[in-house]
């Protein structure tokens, strides 16, 4: 029996598998494929069957008797391991018991474990989390370590990631720290010789900790093959080894193959030193010559080509001329059939291109009947890239495959909503309203977009006087009281999302691990249990949601020692910053359903009839960063003198060559011209393919989408200048598409049903009840009467965007501007207290964060002088107000919170503190509406528990804190009490602020909110779509 590779309805059902055909081989590849005794090195350019070669290898070797138990075969990468194991297991067609298919350091690591000493117990650091031990322990150097002039980079991480690059080649040059210092001490290199006595400080803090990083693990593994009972055991377990692409391999993973070979032990050996793109890992094409040198060793050249078409290979052979031809095959032959395609284009920008490159992948499946799995876009960097283009792909209408371990864990969906949960339960489990948001639509609480908006308008109406709805969601996470009296599910997912980030910040706040506070974020859910049925049910992505979540949680195991909330800022950090896989450990998920979509690395050993490779612009590919390194690996290694620069552009030419070569029948090479200097410009290498480019303008006039063609179809039905046949035509097409059902009887084409044609409907009317108390506050009615559009998309819709610093800001210096009343704080205390709630408030850079606070520490010394020598009675602080009142027959709440309420001579002043840029005229003060609604509200009795039967009012004061010398700029408000009518005549009276306040109402009442120009409209976040700024510009069409 095969596999399994149906499913019914009950459960999972094996089905017989057809046997696989054996390959035709030509007669080079017999050749390469015979087992042979001694070291066989098989070299062959792109699409020669160097894979093919090799697993037939295996295959002749089973079939004379052995086992795969018996055969190391080793590949460049993890990936590349579980695509030859697949290999020969489709090829072998039977159980093989511990096959041994893995990588140069899996092969050390079993090996250092099977020969080490029993009770020997070794964990391998990953590249990250070598580079923050390095970094640990360069924290605990004395200041006079390293050489005077590089004191300042020492802290740095670059400096760290520097110095474990150093170490890394200097085991792959086979020095250890006592041939380090001589070299330094010959060269007179005062750095290196420390970097050498750093070394020794690294391998005796990783020897106790019982801990390898990847080439102290092939270091150690060489250090045992020299022991002749290690030496005897290897050669009675291994019959052979097979390795592929050992051009990737450093010089240290060549020398133990050939260790190997120098044993006895047979070596096959695969390669091809133009596609070695591994130079970033070491790799610098000596393994050839290290393998060749070994006595008796013999080469193979494979000629014939099988996977380029002559146009493609006759694109390749340009730019091999240019790639260094030191133990370079002969150039391959192209495939035989027709003379295929290569295109190089240049579009106008970045979205042009993709929406180029999607229009070609759809039209390669819809007109010229190729499968999704046919095609492949291949990207330079998997970071900046790949996400990316994966969404613009699928919005085209293009599905996409990107295997797990292509896309960072950083990057990972399942990943990122739990640590988004670790940050705010660091931060004692306070949101900001972005957070808020995402928290609460993320699989943690489980509501959609619309519950947390319906949520955010009732705790709006709850407490219409405490921020807007995006920041009182941000609240209830941490104040579970705002949701008292909230019936309703929204509500109840609100608490227990409260409660959970609330016990996960307790455990933080107790000094426990990381990963503790991260587990019951995870096990406190239905989250687990949704994905684990999900993944049982056959479920891509949750299998990979499941896969990302083990690897952090492995990850925050490894590190014990972060405890607290600075231990899980400092994780998330090391997360962030770091290219960490996402699927380590399970076999590739990719079932060939969509585009293939993967980076110029990962391309390696694939090929598909066409190949997009994107994104070929200069400082993108070729990527010439590096400059002038301090801790530069050259220092070790002989050729010093060889070009840095000239180096990284063979690397990157290299490449660029495995990422075409990659192409069967058609090649498409592109680039956007871009406006932003060199980095803009197409790369060099589209000129080197030996096709001169095409520069495409515009976009594809009509995309092969669903979408477009309902579009289409609607622009003629409804064009009254078109025939009218034809617009009959597209109407019938039209209602054919709308009356369409899919099996579960959704319609796939609604926007096909004139019905949902916006520009058609009926205008919408009034459909809410009148309130019978319109509620007002003093900080809105200004917004409100200046634009009626704006305050009601920002205060009833609540669709404004949370400013997260301009509020917290506010807040800080609210507060302490409070305890300087309340509690006599000093300028000394309060500049304390500031620095210590500095760190809270979100910045989007650090320098804006440095001058903040110097602007802000001057604002509150100007405050503090000014509350010293402020000659009135302070009667109260952030006091709240409500009180009613009538207007024009209307039942009104005037609500509010005032900063201070003085007692100016017997008379109630109000004092707003403003910590904005901004400050109006003078001339604009007298109907400045806040005042206003507190002098008014102060009339009416709002304070009579303060200044019992004082209702006489003092002109109020704005206090501006940014502006002024030693004390801040005022800007006073006449009394209505002395000016009841600044401006003549009132309309409904008795002071201007009813006027004010009457036509509030009326706004209210007619449930109308036009669009008015004023001076909001500059920083409108509603501008875009504004009838007031864009008349006559707005068509509602079909």
């Amino acid at each position: 029996m095969g596999p399994v590779n149906e499913t019914t309805t009950q459960g999972w059902q094996l089905v017989r598998q057809r046997p696989a055909e054996l390959p035709t081989l030509v007669p080079w590849q017999r050749v390469a494929a015979h087992p042979a005794p001694g070291v066989r090195l098989v070299v062959g350019g792109p699409g020669t069957g160097k894979t093919l070669a090799l697993v037939e290898s295996v295959a002749a070797r089973l079939a004379a008797g052995g086992s795969l138990e018996r055969i190391v075969v080793l590949a460049a990468s993890r990936s590349a391991a579980q695509l030859v194991r697949r290999e020969i297991a489709r090829r072998v067609d039977r159980a093989q018991v511990s096959p041994r298919v893995t990588t140069v350091h899996g092969f050390s690591l079993g090996l250092l474990r099977d020969m080490a000493e029993p009770d020997t117990d070794l964990r391998l650091l990953r590249a990250p989390e070598q580079e923050f031990r390095i970094r640990e322990l360069m924290a605990g150097l004395p200041a006079d370590f390293w050489p005077k002039d590089i004191r300042e980079a020492a802290p740095t991480r670059a400096f760290a990631s520097q110095m474990r690059e150093l170490l890394s080649r200097a085991r792959h040059h086979g020095l250890d720290p006592v041939l380090m210092e001589e070299l330094a001490r010959d060269s007179g290199d005062e750095l290196l010789a420390d970097a050498a006595r750093f070394f020794e400080q690294y391998l005796t803090v990783t020897d106790f900790e019982g801990t390898l990083d990847y080439a102290e693990l092939v270091h150690r593994t060489r250090l045992l093959l020299m022991e002749e009972d290690v030496q005897r055991s290897v050669l009675s377990r291994f019959d052979a080894v097979v390795a592929d692409d050992v051009q990737e391999l450093d010089p240290a993973q060549a020398r133990l193959l050939a260790d190997l070979a120098h044993m006895g032990v047979p070596l096959h050996a695969f390669a091809d030193p133009q596609q070695r793109t591994n130079s970033f890992r070491g790799a610098t094409g000596d393994a050839l010559g290290i393998l060749t040198a070994v006595p008796g060793a013999t080469t193979l050249v494979l000629r014939d080509g099988f996977r380029n078409a002559p146009a493609i290979r006759g694109a390749l052979d340009a730019l091999r001329l240019r790639l260094d031809a030191t133990g370079a095959p002969t150039t391959p032959t192209p495939a035989p059939g027709p003379d295929g395609l290569v295109a190089c284009r240049v579009f106008d920008d970045e979205p042009a291109e993709l929406a180029h490159v999607a229009q070609q992948l759809r039209h390669a499946v819809l007109t010229d009947g190729l499968r999704w799995s046919d095609l492949a876009v291949i990207v330079r960097s998997g970071r900046a890239q790949l996400p990316v283009m994966a969404r613009e792909l699928s919005r085209y209408g293009v599905p996409v495959e990107v295997a797990g371990d292509e896309v960072p864990l950083a990057g990972q969906m399942a990943v990122q909503v739990l640590l988004l949960g670790l940050a705010v339960a660091a931060s004692g489990g306070r949101p900001d309203p972005d957070q808020a948001h995402r928290l609460f639509t993320s699989p943690l609480c489980g509501m959609d977009s619309v519950a947390s908006r319906r949520l955010g308008r009732a705790l709006r109406a709850a407490h219409p006087d405490q921020g807007h709805s995006a920041q009182l969601l941000g609240r209830s996470l941490s104040e579970p009281l705002l949701l008292e009296g909230i019936e309703g599910e929204d509500a109840t997912a609100a608490r227990a999302l409260a409660d959970l980030l609330g016990r996960a910040a307790g455990l933080l706040e107790e000094g426990r691990p990381v990963q503790e506070a991260l587990w019951s974020l995870w096990d406190g859910t239905p989250w687990p249990e949704q994905l684990r049925r999900a993944a049982l049910g056959g479920s891509r992505r949750a299998n990979h949601d499941l896969d990302s979540v083990v690897e952090l949680f492995d990850l925050a195991e490894r590190r014990e020692d972060l405890v607290g909330g600075a231990g899980a800022r400092a994780f998330a950090a090391e997360i962030a910053g770091q290219d960490i896989p996402a699927d380590t450990g399970r076999e590739l998920d990719l079932v060939g359903r969509g585009v293939r979509l993967l980076t110029a690395h990962r391309a390696h050993g694939g090929q598909w009839r066409r190949v997009w490779v994107v994104g070929v612009a200069e400082g993108r590919w070729p990527q010439l960063a590096r400059r002038g390194l301090l801790l530069d690996p050259r220092r070790l290694a002989d050729d010093q003198i060889h070009s840095e620069v000239a180096g990284q552009l063979g690397d990157e030419r290299r490449l660029f060559h495995v990422a075409c070569s990659r192409a069967a029948e058609q090649l498409h090479v592109s680039s956007a011209q871009g406006i932003e200097g060199e980095s803009g410009r197409p790369s060099r290498f589209l000129h080197e393919l030996g096709v001169a480019p095409e520069r495409v303008h515009g976009r594809p006039l009509q995309r092969l989408t669903a979408a477009s063609l309902v579009a289409e179809l609607r622009r003629v039905a409804t064009d009254p200048t078109r025939d009218e046949a034809l617009r009959r035509a597209a109407a019938l097409r039209l209602a054919r598409l709308a009356a369409v059902e899919d099996a579960d009887g959704s319609r796939p084409f609604t926007s096909a049903d004139p019905a949902t044609w916006w520009g058609l409907r009926e205008l919408s009317t009034v459909a809410a009840p009148r309130p019978e108390t319109i509620r007002l506050s003093g900080s809105r009615l200004g917004a409100l009467l200046a634009c009626p559009r704006h305050w009601f998309l920002s205060s009833r819709v609540g669709a404004e965007a949370g400013r997260a610093t301009r509020a917290s800001i506010g807040d800080v210096v609210h507060l302490l501007a409070q305890r300087v009343a309340t509690d006599h704080l000093t300028l000394e205390e309060v500049t304390g207290e500031l620095d210590r709630v500095w760190h809270k408030v979100p910045f989007e850079a650090e320098w804006l964060s440095a001058t903040e606070r110097v602007t802000i520490g001057a604002a509150l010394a100007r405050f503090c002088e000014w509350h010293d020598t402020n000659p009135h009675q302070l009667l109260a602080v952030e006091e709240k107000f409500s009180v009613p009142l009538e207007v024009r027959g209307r039942a009104v709440e005037l609500t509010g919170t005032v900063d201070r309420l003085e007692l100016a001579d017997g008379r109630l002043k109000v004092v707003d503190i403003k910590t904005g840029k901004h400050m109006p005229d003078v001339k604009d003060m007298a109907g400045f509406e806040q005042l206003g609604v507190y002098q008014l509200a102060a009339q009416c009795g709002a304070f009579d528990h303060v200044a019992p039967g004082v209702r006489a009012v003092a002109p109020p004061s704005l206090l501006f804190l940014r502006h002024g010398d030693t004390l801040p700029e005022v800007r006073e408000q006449s009394s209505i009490d002395d000016v009841p009518a600044p401006e003549g005549e009132l309309v409904v009276g008795p002071t201007w602020v009813h006027d004010k306040l009457a036509e509030a109402v009326a706004i209210i009442d007619s449930g109308e909110y036009d669009a008015r120009q004023c001076s909001m409209c500059r920083f409108c976040q509603f501008a875009d779509s504004c009838p007031a700024l864009h008349a006559g510009k707005n068509e509602v069409g079909a």
